[in-house]
């Protein structure tokens, strides 16, 4: 059996960090840190019984990424590996419209992006790739820290998809709710794989 526990820190810093002219958006979105709140849960991540055999930490190269990966990193004195496919679907070019625009039309048409932007079965495509790596791995236990729209979009390929009174994307696994519509403070989805088939999934937070 093999134990892959998949998080998503949410909670980044809104303090308006000043870059340089020439750093673009996408650069500025991945030295985005934590907030003090952030960090607390990612701490907390050494708590967690279901995580105690841990074996490596993979992760997306942003930083509030990395520093959800580097609490469990240091404590069990382990590999922290960057891998880029992890990191989060790249928005595009918005104009006008407000990320809600966004989110809300790749809820309901997992192709539509924007320009320069991914789609979500453009970001589900690499998780998968990276999903297919790891299942080949010797490790049984591992920690992969990515973020909110990365996670969904694969989920989105064990889930069936519906949607709540307010249009907002569920997804469930065998009428267990896995997404449902909203981001929490942190989320940690388990995914089991016997021989390399998933057997199952479920929420812990």
């Amino acid at each position: 059996m093999k134990h892959l526990y998949f998080v998503s820190n949410n909670l980044v810093s809104k303090i308006n960090v000043v870059h340089l002219k020439d750093t673009t958006y996408k650069e500025a979105r991945k030295m985005t840190t934590l907030s003090s709140k952030g960090e607390e849960n990612a701490a907390s991540l050494i708590t967690l019984e279901v995580l105690d055999n841990v074996e490596v930490v993979y992760t997306s190269k942003y930083l509030c990424a990395l520093d959800t990966g580097k609490y469990i990193a240091e404590q069990k004195r382990i590999d922290l590996v960057i891998d880029e496919r992890l990191n989060e679907r790249v928005v595009g070019e918005l104009g006008s419209n407000e990320f809600r625009y966004l989110k809300g039309m790749q809820e309901h048409d997992f192709n539509f992006k924007l320009q320069d932007g991914e789609s979500i079965n453009d970001v589900q495509k690499r998780m998968e790739d990276f999903l297919l790596d790891i299942l080949l791995s010797p490790e049984k236990n591992i920690l992969i820290v990515t973020h909110n729209i990365a996670l969904l979009s694969l989920l989105a390929k064990y889930c069936n998809k519906g949607y709540n009174l307010y249009d907002r994307l569920i997804l469930d696994y065998y009428d267990e709710v896995i997404f449902d519509g909203t981001f929490h403070e942190m989320d940690l989805i388990e995914f089991v794989y016997d021989e390399d088939k998933c057997v199952g999934f479920r929420r812990i937070m």
